[in-house]
């Protein structure tokens, strides 16, 4: 049997929300991502580190608005020949794939 009390809570706030607007977002931009895995991006920013065991180098890069990323700091896959050559200290463009959980630089050169 359902609750007199618990049918007159809902019924108050149903009619509490009666009269108020719900909250809209606007629609992402088409340049605001998120992105498709395999979409191929452009970004600039610092090497803050360099993990030759994981094959990764980490960046603090600037915003990425074609993949609707802000600037922040995180660590990208590369190819070994990348990884060998990057520098904590260097600023760099880079090429990006992007992927699911990230991206990784195809193409990386210092500034």
């Amino acid at each position: 049997m359902i609750n007199k009390h618990f049918v007159m809570l809902a019924m108050l706030a149903g009619l509490a929300a009666c009269g108020q607007k719900s909250e809209t977002k606007p629609a992402p931009s088409a340049s605001a991502g998120p992105v498709t895995p395999g979409t191929m991006v452009k970004g600039t920013g610092i090497v803050t580190a360099v993990d030759t065991a994981a094959g990764t180098v980490t960046l603090n890069h600037e915003a990425i608005p074609a993949a609707g990323w802000p600037a922040m700091t995180m660590a990208f896959k590369a190819p070994a020949a990348i990884v060998a050559s990057a520098k904590p200290g260097d600023k760099v463009a880079f090429d990006l794939r992007i992927e699911a959980m990230g991206g990784e630089i195809v193409d990386m050169q210092a500034q």
